[in-house]
């Protein structure tokens, strides 16, 4: 679409900034609009190229304009901050959107299809029921250690202490405190049972999705890892090659590269999908932990081999880099993955 107009869109919930630049690089229109007469405008309009920054609504946008013909492509905000000219307004940032969707090399972020967002959408509301079952773990220890009650490790000790303290078994919390504590106690119960409904239900929708199921058949991969690959890559492809699918989820060496010297430091632990790579390199470690003294595959051949010269960490990092590449080749061909035996 190299001849077609570029609209960029600064996505609001109620009014939306829509900018158009002709194919000559002439401003057309950049004018604020709402969202229903969004979608008449991306009805109506001819091919383009549909640029908007990655937020919350831009695939729900994105999929709309890919329905109509356009070329959508979505830019991380960043990337974006460097075309802005001006003070930031929502005018000036559409603006930008539009410049920084026309610039040569310019790396786009994939569209994710409904079925990814799924499985994305419910991987954030475990995290936060997650999130929230610690917090208050945490608060109500803190709770009864102001008044010298203190408990073990672990979440087993710490329903069994709070029980007996609410039971009145362990003295020392003063009776008026006791309702507050209980108030806490039943809400932590109540998200712990939805915790597990929601784990419950994402592993139900992981057995209805044949590409999960494929997923799962490699090594430190389960219900976890085959949804947020899947989540992440999508049937693949977004993406050229394996190394790109890796180096987006940030499992590759960082390249840092002068004078034809070629210089490749540890991975970003700040950019990719730490997630992702926090589980990859967790199912890692559980594989290379329970590895055979005689290896039957020749992928635990070369683990044993890798675990002994670099190392268990570096091993977990350059097995979650497999992982990806290789799920990658699954999601895009179709195939199902199968291990090769070590032929002694």
């Amino acid at each position: 679409m190299k001849n077609s107009n570029v609209i960029g869109i600064d996505l609001a919930k109620n009014v939306i900034q829509i900018c158009t630049i002709s194919k000559e690089g002439e401003l057309l229109a950049n004018k604020a609009i709402s969202p229903t007469k969004l979608k008449e405008v991306l009805a109506k309009a001819k091919p383009s190229i549909v640029a908007m920054e990655g937020c919350s609504g831009c695939n729900f946008w994105g999929r709309f304009a890919e329905r109509h013909g356009h070329d959508v492509r979505i830019i991380g905000a960043r990337k974006v901050k460097a075309f802005l000219q001006g003070q930031k307004t929502d005018a000036n940032d559409a603006l930008a959107i539009a410049v920084a969707a026309s610039q040569v090399g310019m790396v786009f972020s994939q569209l994710k299809s409904e079925e990814q967002q799924i499985f994305q959408s419910i991987e954030t509301t475990r995290k936060f029921l997650d999130k929230e079952r610690i917090s208050l773990m945490n608060h109500m220890r803190a709770f009864i250690y102001e008044y010298g009650i203190t408990s073990g490790q672990g979440e087993k000790n710490f329903k069994r202490l709070i029980v007996d303290v609410l039971d009145d078994f362990i003295p020392g919390l003063p009776s008026s405190l006791k309702e507050p504590l209980r108030v806490m106690w039943n809400r932590f119960c109540q998200t712990v049972e939805q915790l597990a409904k929601v784990v419950k239900h994402r592993n139900s929708l992981v057995k209805q999705s044949e590409p999960c199921q494929r997923l799962k058949e490699l090594e430190g991969v389960g219900e976890v890892c085959s949804a947020m690959l899947y989540a992440n890559l999508g049937n693949g492809s977004s993406f050229k090659n394996g190394r790109q699918a890796s180096a987006y989820v940030g499992v590759t060496p960082k390249q840092y590269s002068s004078g034809g010297k070629v210089t490749m430091r540890g991975i970003n632990k700040v950019g990719g999908n730490k997630e992702l790579r926090s589980a990859l390199f967790q199912g890692a470690f559980a594989i290379i932990h329970k590895l055979p003294n005689k290896p039957k595959t020749t992928k635990q051949a070369w683990l044993k081999d890798l675990v002994q010269r670099v190392g268990v960490k570096r091993a977990c990092i350059a097995l979650a880099n497999k992982t990806v590449r290789t799920a990658w080749a699954l999601l895009s061909t179709g195939e199902c993955y199968k291990a090769t035996a070590v032929a002694y």
